[in-house]
């Protein structure tokens, strides 16, 4: 399909009210770094509690180790930028 097919196709909305599955809506936090997370305690309780309501990606340096414990919200979230 073209842009402007895609962008009319995109433009529809749902023609089912329900869904067939049960269905919980996420919002997906991608946080932009070149090393630590600053304000990651802050997140973190930010984030507990609410496990199933997000999803979290960490975009960082290809040569930044995140030291997250496997007990972080952060932990194994992270997608290493390429160079």
């Amino acid at each position: 399909m073209s842009d402007k097919e895609l962008l009319w196709r995109a433009s529809f909305g749902p023609r089912i009210k329900d869904y067939p599955f049960k269905r919980v809506p996420k919002v997906a936090f991608m946080f932009l770094t070149k090393g630590p997370l600053p304000l990651a305690p802050l997140w973190e309780r930010f984030f507990k509690g609410n496990e199933r309501l997000y999803s979290i990606y960490v975009h960082s340096l290809p040569s930044f180790q995140p030291q997250f414990s496997h007990s972080s919200v952060f932990y194994n979230r992270q997608i290493p930028s390429k160079i």
